[in-house]
């Protein structure tokens, strides 16, 4: 599904994200973590194509037009919040049952000025299911969702992905998360990938680095 080669992107003098090799398979779900600055959201962008970089490639078996990309400030058209998913709808889905998952269903009416952080990135996230891209780049998709609300969003995220063998690549800073989300976890590191395997087995990290970020890292 993706294939990362010699990848190097220079943002400035003091960071440069490097990735000599990296791949993912089709249906995996990747969760990025690391701190701050340390290049998940740079990697989603090159993936994505919106940034190009300074050497190396990155393959994608896919056509750009299965590939759906959400930063981490979504951005929502003008208009009401079903009018915004409809504008992603791809091959008829149910725009309806969509927005009753992302508990937008109240909200399909209101127009998207008045929308809240929380709201905005729901709606966001509910266009993205709606478009049934193949392969879903999302950063800190769930950040603004309060403990319950992630919790049924990250699951409906995990149902449309199990259920059309989507690959998903999201960058997060909620371990539990990771953790449910993911198939595999990649932990970086000012702009390099510590580490990159199965929950399992990031349950005992191998790196010095690796075992001082998951201890440090936040899980209430």
């Amino acid at each position: 599904m993706i294939r990362i080669t010699n990848l190097k992107k220079r943002l400035s003098d003091d960071f440069t994200l490097d990735i000599p090799s990296l791949t993912v398979e089709s249906g995996e779900r990747v969760a990025l973590i690391g701190p701050n600055g340390s290049g998940k959201s740079t990697l989603l962008r090159l993936i994505s194509g919106a940034m190009k970089p300074d050497e190396g490639s990155i393959d994608v078996a896919l056509p750009k037009a299965q590939i759906g990309y959400q930063p981490q400030s979504p951005y929502v058209f003008k208009g009401t919040v079903e009018y915004n998913v409809r504008l992603g709808a791809h091959g008829e889905p149910n725009v309806g049952a969509l927005l009753r998952a992302c508990r937008l269903d109240a909200l399909r009416d209101k127009k998207t000025a008045f929308l809240s952080g929380g709201e905005r990135q729901r709606t966001c996230l509910c266009r993205m299911l709606a478009g049934q891209y193949g392969l879903l780049l999302l950063d800190e998709p769930l950040s603004a969702a309060d403990v319950e609300t992630g919790e049924e969003l990250q699951q409906v995220l995990l149902d449309h992905c199990r259920n059309g063998g989507r690959t998903l690549l999201f960058a997060t800073h909620l371990p539990a998360q990771a953790f449910a989300l993911a198939t595999k976890i990649l932990i970086m590191n000012r702009g390099a990938v510590v580490e990159y395997g199965s929950p399992a087995e990031l349950s005992a990290p191998k790196s010095d680095f690796g075992k001082r970020f998951l201890s440090q890292w936040k899980w209430g």
